[in-house]
């Protein structure tokens, strides 16, 4: 990241090096095809993933030619069906914690729409060079049974992302139940939560510059970000080892 918002913490130094990768990822194990988004509110949360993860990858698999020419078609895809699927309030209420409590509306609502355009940026950005050279496959996501009451409001999902390399990355999705079906609210990485990381990193910010501060440094990090997306997508593939 740059010099505008830094990590506080070793863990957010370790987080780093796998944000771009949990990106990658999360759109193929969240985002719900139109036959999947029509039924998940009635689904259990890891046949959600589940189906999602099927569908996604044959949409991608089906788009890539066509990502490859136009990256900006991956922009869409996910503004169109990955954002839906994540509690972004809940995620933003977590993020902030004592500091949402004090937030005004306005403050709040612009702050969701930093954060979402932030998220939004890294993963479509990260996901588009991966398919430049790779092609996804179902048998790269393992999803293990649910250990929750039958009637829980919050699960977590362990899955394994097994890599091209051979490795296997631990990632755990946490979920909770709205009126719209099972949300994701935070996922974690190799024990790294995106909520965590975040939460210190913010925390930091706003006791520097306070909250209007942390919202302008972000809204500066997504115009920067939306400049350099033409000329991160020329540079190397990044490779997942």
């Amino acid at each position: 990241m740059d010099s505008t918002i830094k990590p506080a913490t070793l863990q957010q130094t370790h987080f780093h090096g796998y944000h771009r990768l949990w990106l990658r990822f999360l759109g193929v194990l969240c985002v719900l095809a139109p036959l999947a988004h029509a039924n998940a509110d009635h689904m259990p949360p890891r046949e959600v993933l589940q189906t999602t993860m099927q569908q996604m990858v044959k949409v991608l698999n089906e788009n890539q030619e066509k990502i490859k020419t136009d990256p900006k078609l991956v922009n869409r895809l996910v503004e169109h069906v990955l954002l839906p699927q994540i509690d972004f309030i809940a995620a933003s209420r977590w993020v902030l914690g004592k500091h949402w409590r004090r937030a005004t509306k306005e403050q709040k609502l612009e702050f969701i729409r930093q954060f979402r355009t932030l998220l939004l940026r890294f993963y479509s950005s990260a996901l588009a060079k991966y398919l430049m050279d790779h092609t996804l496959t179902t048998d790269m996501f393992v999803f293990k049974p649910v250990r929750a009451a039958a009637n829980a409001k919050r699960v977590t999902i362990n899955s394994e992302v097994h890599a091209p390399s051979g490795k296997v990355i631990p990632v755990k999705y946490s979920m909770h139940l709205t009126r719209k079906g099972w949300k994701i609210y935070d996922v974690a990485v190799e024990g790294v939560s995106v909520i965590t990381t975040y939460r210190t990193s913010f925390a930091n910010e706003i006791k520097q510059k306070g909250l209007d501060g942390l919202i302008t440094s972000l809204a500066e990090k997504n115009r920067k970000l939306a400049e350099q997306d033409l000329v991160s997508l020329n540079s190397k593939t990044p490779s997942i080892n």
